[in-house]
């Protein structure tokens, strides 16, 4: 019994081959990364609605040839609320990555690419607010 061990541990490479799969069904831990990898998309939907009415316009030749007024600067109040989406983002796509890296045990399991990618630019856009608002 104990030379078989040795004989799984001698190629790392092979021993998901020998081992047999034990997991029978999807485990409750990867729909719950999953849930949070839907919600976090879900919710960069209002934020970049948010971010788009927040921006500053842009004069056109029709602003000019009318006189109509724009705004030159970011409207504070819409980036505010779009600020607290994007911590909540932050928030649930790093619970998820944590999660994650804690399932990430065999050669099979894999990380997360779309958590990576929504973490990324709610931080990105987090900073952004920090650094123009606030610092």
């Amino acid at each position: 019994m104990d030379d078989d061990w040795r004989k799984l541990a001698q190629k790392p490479e092979d021993r998901h081959k020998k081992i047999p799969e034990r997991r029978r069904r999807r485990d409750p831990l990867l729909n719950l990364i999953s849930i949070f990898g839907a919600v976090s998309w879900v919710l960069m939907l209002p934020i970049l609605f948010l971010v788009e009415q927040a921006r500053p316009e842009m004069e056109t030749f029709f602003d000019r040839m009318l006189g109509l007024k724009v705004r030159p600067s970011w409207d504070e109040t819409a980036y505010y609320y779009a600020f607290f989406l994007m911590l909540a983002v932050l928030l649930l796509a790093g619970f998820g990555l944590l999660l994650n890296s804690l399932r990430n045990r065999r050669k099979t399991d894999s990380i997360r690419i779309n958590l990576v990618v929504v973490f990324t630019l709610s931080l990105l856009g987090v900073l952004h607010y920090l650094i123009r608002f606030v610092f």
